[in-house]
C-alpha cells in the first residue's frame, strides 16, 4: 500500500473499515450535523428576539442589544468554521460534491461582505436645506467633544472621544470623567428616551448672557417665546413673520424689516424699533420686568416683557419614557463644581469657572464625505386633499457631476455613496429642506459574488437530482 496518502485518503482499520486521517478525526466536531442545526437554530433565536426587540422599540436598539453583540458575532465565527468544517470533511472533492461546495463558499463570501460592511461602511444621513450645500453625514454613533476657552471668545477642543452610552451607561459610582484645569467634568447618568421641555434659568457665575421671556399680543397674534444669548452681547433671535426679535445689541440702522432690538442692561432692556420703510429707528425706550409697549407696527400689537434675567441659562426638564416616539431623545447628566447639568443629544451646555469657560458637546459623528451636495430644487407630491406627503423629489448639484434628480426609486451613486431619497422637513407647512439618506457598502461587491455562487451551487444540485432520476429511470428500464 501507498504511504504516501493525500488528507482524504484513507487506511483501513484492522476491522476493514477505511480509517480516517488524523486532520478528519480533528475536525468531526466541527463539521458535525449537531453542531449546524445548534447554529441554525440560535440563528433563528436571536433573530425573533431582534424582531421583537425592533418592533418594541426601534432598529437602532435591536442592532445594539441583538445583532451588533458578541454572541452575534460568536454564532457566525461559529457558523464560518462550520461550514469550512464541513467542506474540509468531504475533501477530496468529486464531481458531485460541487454543487455542496459551491453553496458552502458562497455563504461564506456572503459573510465575508457582512464583515467588511459593518466595520468599513457608512450608513447615515444628510440634511439639506433649499438651496444650500452639505458634505456632513450624521450617523449613529456618538462622540463626547469639550472646547476650552480663557478668554469667553476663542475656543480649542481639549477632548474628543467616542461614547456608547446606550450599551455601557455613566453612573454616579463608575462615571466618565474628562480632566479640565478645575477638576474634572463628570457624566453621571443616562437616560435612552427623554422627552425634553426647554428651561430658562439665573446663571449664578454671572457671566452667561442676558435672557428675556416676552409675549406679543394683539387679537390674531399670541406669540409667548424665550430669547437665551449664546453669551454676552450675542444675538439671539425670533423671527414670527410679521416682525423680528432681537435681544442683543442695538445697530445704527436697520434691515429695511419690521424689527425689535432688545439690549440687555442690569435692571432691564433698551428698546429700539426699525420699520422695513426706514433704516433708522422709529422708536426708542427702556423696558423693565413686566411692563408693555406697542412697537408701532401697521398691525397693532403689545410686546409685554415676562420675565428678564441679565445672566441665564438654558436647561431642560425631562419626561423618561420606556419606549422612543418621534420626540424623544436621549440625554447625558454631568456634574461640575457641584451642578447638575442634563445635556440632550445633538446639544451643548456651557460651564463658567474663574478662570475658564467650557462648551461641552454630546452629538451624533459628523462624517465629511469629501464632496458637497448642494439641492437646487425640492418638489413634494400630496394626496388630494390633504397635506400628506404622496411622493417628494430632489434636484441636487454634485461637482464632476452636475444637477442629478435623486426620488423616492432613484438614489445618486457616486464615489461610493449611494444617497437615497429618505424624508424632508417643513416648516408651516412648506418644505425647508431635504433628507438623504447616505450609504456606502465595501462588501457590496463580495455580496454579490456570494449570490450568484450559492445561486450556481442551487441550480448544479437541481441538475445532478436531474442527471441522478434519468441514470436511474434507464437502469429501471434495462431491468
Amino acid at each position: 500500500m501507498n504511504k504516501n496518502h493525500s488528507i482524504g485518503d484513507a487506511a483501513l482499520t484492522t476491522s476493514g473499515a477505511p480509517k480516517k486521517s488524523l486532520l478528519k478525526r480533528l475536525n468531526k466536531p466541527l463539521a458535525s450535523l449537531k453542531l449546524a442545526v445548534v447554529i441554525i437554530i440560535a440563528i433563528a433565536a436571536i433573530t425573533a428576539v431582534g424582531t421583537i426587540i425592533e418592533s418594541k422599540y426601534d432598529a437602532y436598539a435591536a442592532k445594539k442589544w441583538v445583532y451588533d453583540t458578541w454572541f452575534m458575532y460568536t454564532i457566525m465565527i461559529v457558523l464560518a468554521i462550520n461550514l469550512i468544517g464541513v467542506m474540509v470533511d468531504r475533501w477530496p472533492w468529486k464531481k458531485r460534491h460541487a454543487s455542496f461546495v459551491l453553496a458552502h463558499i458562497g455563504i461564506l463570501f456572503l459573510l465575508a461582505g457582512a464583515v467588511i460592511t459593518a466595520k468599513f461602511g457608512l450608513d447615515g444621513s444628510m440634511r439639506v436645506g433649499i438651496g444650500d450645500q452639505n458634505n456632513f453625514v450624521q450617523t449613529a454613533d456618538t462622540d463626547l467633544v469639550v472646547y476650552s476657552s480663557f478668554d469667553g471668545d476663542r475656543y480649542s477642543k481639549t477632548y474628543e472621544s467616542e461614547v456608547d452610552f446606550f450599551v455601557k451607561p455613566p453612573t454616579a459610582q463608575k462615571s466618565l470623567d474628562i480632566p479640565v484645569v478645575e477638576g474634572a467634568i463628570k457624566v453621571v447618568d443616562y437616560k435612552k428616551y427623554v422627552l425634553p421641555a426647554k428651561k430658562v434659568i439665573a446663571d449664578e457665575s454671572g457671566k452667561a448672557g442676558a435672557g428675556l421671556r416676552f409675549q406679543i399680543q394683539n387679537p390674531n397674534v399670541n406669540v409667548i417665546e424665550w430669547l437665551v444669548q449664546r453669551k454676552a452681547n450675542a444675538l439671539a433671535i425670533h423671527d414670527f413673520g410679521p416682525a423680528r426679535i432681537n435681544l442683543g445689541p442695538i445697530p445704527a440702522e436697520g434691515l429695511g424689516k419690521n424689527e425689535i432690538y432688545l439690549n440687555p442692561e442690569k435692571d432691564g432692556v433698551r428698546y429700539a424699533v426699525f420699520y422695513k420703510e426706514s433704516k433708522k429707528p422709529g422708536k426708542k425706550g427702556f423696558l423693565k420686568e413686566g411692563e408693555v409697549f406697542d412697537p408701532g407696527f401697521k398691525m397693532s400689537m403689545d410686546f409685554r416683557v415676562l420675565r428678564y434675567l441679565p445672566s441665564a441659562v438654558e436647561d431642560w426638564d425631562l419626561q423618561e419614557l420606556e419606549h422612543p416616539t418621534p420626540l424623544t431623545t436621549s440625554a447625558i447628566k454631568i456634574l461640575f463644581e457641584g451642578k447638575e447639568h442634563w445635556v440632550l443629544l445633538n446639544d451643548m451646555v456651557k460651564l463658567f469657572t474663574n478662570q475658564a469657560v467650557y462648551l461641552l458637546t454630546y452629538g451624533n459623528r459628523r462624517i465629511d464625505i469629501g464632496f458637497p451636495v448642494k439641492l437646487k430644487k425640492f418638489e413634494v407630491d400630496r394626496y388630494q386633499g390633504t397635506m400628506r406627503a404622496m411622493a417628494y423629489k430632489s434636484v441636487v448639484e454634485v461637482p464632476e457631476l452636475g444637477e442629478h434628480l435623486i426620488s423616492m426609486n432613484e438614489p445618486l451613486k457616486y464615489k461610493g455613496l449611494t444617497v437615497y431619497q429618505a424624508s424632508f422637513q417643513e416648516e408651516n407647512g412648506q418644505p425647508v429642506a431635504s433628507i438623504f439618506s447616505v450609504n456606502a457598502d465595501p462588501g457590496r461587491f463580495l455580496k454579490y459574488m456570494g449570490s450568484l455562487i450559492m445561486s450556481l451551487g442551487i441550480v448544479l444540485l437541481m441538475w445532478f437530482k436531474h442527471l441522478d432520476f434519468k441514470i436511474a429511470k434507464k437502469s429501471g428500464d434495462k431491468k
